[in-house]
């Protein structure tokens, strides 16, 4: 299995590619796909996918601002889970857990 992301503005979108012998499996939330695809077909979908997601109305303005407490412990925690898991954001990963997106 293999994570990658894509960056569509200033948004982080996750896929994962389960590559098999003849068809790959292609997972993207984002774009509300996750289905079996020939090999060959893989890059030509990849290189549809931010319009796929577009299309999908994923993206939309994010103007709210929600606060919590935590102890500086769980800062770090979550800091470390936000970057293990592939995220560049704090809030991005935040927002994707609570979201279960």
């Amino acid at each position: 299995m293999q994570k990658h992301y894509i960056i569509i503005g200033n948004n982080r979108h996750g896929y994962t590619l389960q590559p098999a012998r003849k068809v790959t499996t292609l997972i993207c939330r984002s774009a509300n796909i996750e289905a079996r695809f020939p090999n060959d077909e893989i890059p030509r979908i990849l290189a549809e996918l931010p319009n796929i997601i577009l299309e999908r109305g994923v993206l939309s303005v994010q103007d709210q601002v929600l606060r919590f407490r935590v102890s500086e412990e769980e800062k770090i925690q979550i800091e470390h889970n936000a970057v293990e898991n592939g995220y560049e954001s704090v809030s991005a990963y935040l927002r994707d857990l609570a979201l279960r997106k």
